[in-house]
């Protein structure tokens, strides 16, 4: 039977559940594509329809189920929403998918293994942190030019900073288990951070 566009699309998407869930267990490095096929259903053959690789499989995982997807699905009017209601509603989604199973476990094994094989690992810093930051860079530029932002910070910068609270409220929540903020609801991690964010974004 011919593979139609939906056909396509949603064996791909159970290729990627399967791969989630495979590298969650077994770690990136052990996994190999057999595995991922047994998880799946299908053949060893038939996935290489589909991906050619594990990396290939890793670089898609980074593109459609990471907050990079929700970025990229916003509607442009979001965009224009100043920073004091526009961190609101992003950051809880971002932390829903970040802190959400089984995105969390890959977290969680992928850390270690990304500090002794980073080559293996350079999508995630490439589509992953590179893209998010210039999102944010793109968001705070056009704050700029709407004058919700002070002309005096520096767009680049401000992602990185935003960028860099997340993850490190992440990695302490999820790798460390740091009990110290383990304990803040995802809205209130977000109106934290856009308070504290806020106090370095006002117009002088």
């Amino acid at each position: 039977m011919a593979r139609t566009p939906k056909v396509v699309e949603d064996r791909r998407e159970q290729i990627l559940d399967a791969a989630i869930r495979v590298f969650a267990r077994k770690g990136f490095r052990q996994t190999i594509n057999s595995d991922i096929a047994r998880e799946a259903g299908i053949t060893s053959g038939l996935i290489y329809y589909y991906f050619q690789s594990k990396e290939e499989m890793l670089q898609a995982i980074v593109e459609t189920r990471s907050p990079l997807s929700l970025m990229r699905s916003l509607p442009p009017e979001t965009l224009e929403m100043p920073p004091a209601e526009f961190l609101p509603f992003l950051i809880p989604q971002v932390l829903e998918i970040f802190e959400g199973e089984p995105i969390a476990n890959l977290v969680r094994i992928f850390l270690p293994e990304w500090l002794h094989n980073a080559e293996v690992f350079e999508p995630l810093r490439t589509q992953g942190i590179t893209q998010a930051v210039d999102f944010f860079r793109g968001y705070y530029t056009r704050q700029q030019e709407l004058r919700h932002v002070g002309s005096q910070i520096d767009p680049t910068f401000q992602a990185q900073m935003t960028i860099s609270c997340l993850v490190g409220f992440l990695l302490r929540r999820q790798i460390i288990s740091d009990p110290t903020v383990a304990h803040y609801s995802h809205h209130e991690l977000a109106t934290l951070l856009t308070t504290t964010l806020l106090k370095g974004l006002e117009a002088r």
